[in-house]
């Protein structure tokens, strides 16, 4: 019968992300996943029994605290992610960029050319948490080979320090206004106003292999449950048929900016955006005006969001 062999154990804890030397808190834990791409060798005799490496990168994955400074704001909500002004753009480029894992017990990861590439949904109300997930993708470094040992990343043994542990806390009421727009200066939502994010990456190849990816798109999408606007008004807003409507319609022909505020300075500014869907409830359980998404709606390349 086996022994108990306690120095076996893994030791757990948490940790913190250093980006271009800001330091990022979570919520909860973080997930390190190698991403491999298998191809099946396959077998006239035998079928599918083995597998060659073909591609790999590594996830690293988590929710951050709830901190709204600018040093958050620069390594999750990045401007090259949401703010280019033409498409094509490399992430990183032709260089390394270090992104390290540090654990509170002095163990973690130095990834050798990584960067975030999902930035988080941001939730602008009470009851919720500020962040959603976010993911970095780590990438082969410049000069390695896939059999090199520290192809993708180096142990480190960091001293643990958490003086630069955050102290604020972002969660508050927040209030809309969307333009001058009549009946949508001081808009409150039953739940709180929700930033999502589509973004399109494509992988950067080189023998096969991914090295990077390429910018290819961006639309912000903020989402909430409007209270102020009138039943009338919303419908005019969606601009989907009557006045200033119908098939051919742009959206971008409607929009103005949408801006976000809480009481403490905190804003996000949906630049040039427009309703892009909308409900209208009749229930005894919930208020008339169910979820409705404003969404990018540029007539040229330009700014899409503005955070303060």
């Amino acid at each position: 019968m086996p022994t108990i062999a306690l120095d076996q154990i893994t030791v757990g804890g948490p940790c913190k992300i250093v980006d271009s030397t800001y330091s990022i808190y979570f919520e909860g834990g973080v997930k390190i996943t190698p991403k491999p791409t298998w191809r099946a060798l396959p077998s006239s005799v035998a079928g599918e029994q083995d597998d060659t490496l073909v591609d790999l990168v590594y996830e690293i994955t988590g929710t951050p605290m709830a901190v709204w400074t600018a040093n958050y704001r620069t390594v999750l909500l990045p401007a090259a992610l949401h703010g280019f002004s033409t498409t094509g753009s490399r992430l990183i480029g032709a260089v390394n960029r270090t992104v390290s894992v540090v654990g509170s017990d002095s163990n973690g990861f130095d990834f050798t050319r990584a960067i975030l590439t999902k930035m988080p949904e941001v939730n602008l109300g009470l009851g919720l948490s500020l962040f959603g997930e976010c993911t970095w993708t780590a990438y082969i470094g410049q000069g390695n080979a896939l059999t090199d040992p520290n192809a993708f990343y180096i142990p480190n043994t960091t001293a643990w320090s958490q003086a630069d542990y955050p102290t604020t806390h972002e969660e508050e009421m927040f209030t809309g206004a969307w333009g001058a727009v009549t009946g949508f200066s001081n808009m409150f939502s039953e739940a709180g106003f929700k930033l999502t994010h589509e973004s399109k990456l494509d992988p950067v190849k080189q023998g096969n292999v991914t090295v990077d990816h390429r910018i290819n798109g961006y639309r912000g999408m903020m989402a909430f449950l409007p209270q102020q606007p009138t039943t009338a008004q919303l419908k005019a807003a969606l601009a989907m048929d009557g006045t200033g409507g119908g098939l051919g319609t742009r959206r971008s022909a409607n929009a103005a900016d949408l801006v976000v505020s809480g009481g403490s300075g905190a804003s996000v500014t949906l630049k040039s955006s427009a309703p892009r869907t909308g409900t209208f409830i009749f229930d005894n359980k919930v208020n008339r005006h169910g979820e409705f998404s404003f969404v990018t709606a540029l007539t040229v390349p330009g700014t899409r969001l503005v955070f303060t």
